[in-house]
């Protein structure tokens, strides 16, 4: 019978160990990724530093954690890297969807850059109204700074 660990510290150990990691891989360029044909996985592959290919293989499930917390790491590494906590990855928006959801209140805002990446977010009438206002504010001469200002470095 195994010993109980009631302590913070060590229940701190035992998470840990669960979770580290039992070989590091180190890439340096994403190749490919697929979905397996019943959406379960996916798989992203690449090449790594010692020179061979090398992939990840995860359930779908882990997709939505991982969508969710890409954009967080991007902008702590830019931070880290330049000192600065105001930079943002930006990409240019080519086209704006606007539409409704199956539910009435809610309309779906897909934003789309000229190479495909797309991204949706659901936004309530009131959501959408007050967009629309910080759009056409921005737009007045008023808030514009000189010709050439970027507010978003």
């Amino acid at each position: 019978m195994g010993a109980n660990l009631t302590n913070n510290e060590g229940d701190r150990r035992s998470q840990n160990e669960r979770h580290s990691p039992t070989e590091s891989l180190i890439g340096e360029a994403l190749i490919a990724y697929e979905v397996a044909g019943d959406g379960s996985s996916f798989r992203m592959t690449f090449n790594c530093a010692n020179g061979k290919p090398g992939s990840l293989s995860l359930p779908t499930e882990c997709l939505h954690a991982l969508i969710m917390t890409l954009p967080r790491m991007m902008t702590q590494a830019l931070s880290a890297q330049y000192g600065d906590d105001s930079l943002r990855l930006v990409y240019p928006a080519e086209t704006v969807r606007i539409e409704r959801s199956p539910d009435p209140n809610i309309f779906i805002t897909t934003l789309v850059t000229p190479d495909g990446f797309a991204v949706s977010f659901s936004l309530s009438g009131q959501q959408l109204r007050a967009l629309s206002e910080s759009g056409m504010n921005a737009l007045s001469p008023q808030v514009h700074g000189p010709s050439g200002t970027q507010w978003v470095k």
